[in-house]
């Protein structure tokens, strides 16, 4: 969860804006004028990480339903807590405070794909946690690429926290299972990351913006291309396009592989909210190995 927000709140000054690989910085930046994040300081996150804190709050109280997880995510939107949501959670958000039916909406946005971290985390059976993810994402994202997307990212999480010999593997079979579609993203992503080809010949051919059909792939192709690598995270957030959710990925995928080891002690100490998300960790962890 620390690594999910510590790559938000690296790609948070670049979302939206061009690729910029030749001016990687490895510390927190602050947004340009009139960027959409403006009025956000240096370490601070976006509705990403506000969503998957929502989600796990209610986790670890043993608490979660969608429809209270919706009530709380409109509560947010409503008070303009929520920065920068995409139209689709807007959208849901404003049903949802409207009291209309369905708040979900058919788009492929990556706006769900948050929730797969505390849900990899706070449930012990892999069958259980698709079929309360695919509710959870529901609130907001009825099509089968987002809401399988995101389940395909937190068995992913799974397969890396477990050590699983090839969690890319288990990353294009499950997304196989909800979209075709996205699953041939993926394996597009990965055969151009074996052949050696160039990350700008892969932000051509894959894409950066916000459909789970380039978020995700995109995603998978840095982790495989750059996880081991000094320059991870500064390279998966100045890719240009969505780069709070693809940072928020493959921060992530740094925890879940190499807990906090894999970052800077300033990254760590000049996070919002630090502090909260680790005591939420904490609960989630008490919840899944049956200490509550």
């Amino acid at each position: 969860m620390l690594g999910a927000a510590i790559g938000d709140a690296l790609g948070m000054p670049q979302e939206t804006l061009p690729p910029s690989l030749s001016r990687l910085g490895e510390s927190y930046g602050k947004p340009l004028r009139r960027h959409p994040n403006e009025g956000l300081r240096p370490g601070q996150f976006t509705d990403d990480t506000q969503m998957m804190l929502c989600a796990a709050e209610l986790l670890g109280e043993g608490a979660f339903t969608p429809k209270e997880y919706g009530s709380r995510l409109a509560a947010m939107h409503a008070r303009r807590r929520l920065r920068f949501p995409d139209g689709t959670v807007s959208t849901a958000c404003a049903r949802i405070t409207a009291g209309l039916p369905d708040s979900g909406r058919a788009s492929t946005t990556a706006g769900c794909m948050a929730l797969a971290v505390p849900f990899a985390l706070a449930c012990r059976d892999g069958d259980d946690m698709r079929e309360r993810l695919q509710a959870a994402c529901e609130v907001t994202h009825t099509h089968p690429a987002a809401y399988g997307a995101t389940i395909s990212y937190a068995l992913f999480l799974r397969a890396v926290l477990h050590r699983h010999p090839d969690p890319f593997r288990v990353a294009e079979e499950i997304a196989g299972e909800y979209d075709v579609r996205l699953a041939g993203s993926i394996r597009n992503a990965l055969a151009l990351e074996k052949e050696g080809l160039s990350l700008e010949t892969a932000l051509i051919s894959v894409g950066n913006d916000v459909a789970v059909y380039h978020t995700y792939p995109l995603s998978l192709f840095l982790i495989a291309r750059f996880g081991q690598d000094e320059t991870f995270l500064p390279v998966a957030t100045h890719v240009g396009g969505n780069t709070d959710t693809i940072g928020f990925i493959c921060g992530s995928w740094l925890g879940a592989a190499d807990g906090t080891a894999g970052f800077g002690y300033e990254l760590l100490m000049q996070l919002e909210d630090r502090a909260h998300i680790e005591e939420t960790a904490e609960e989630l962890f008490d919840l899944v190995s049956g200490k509550n």
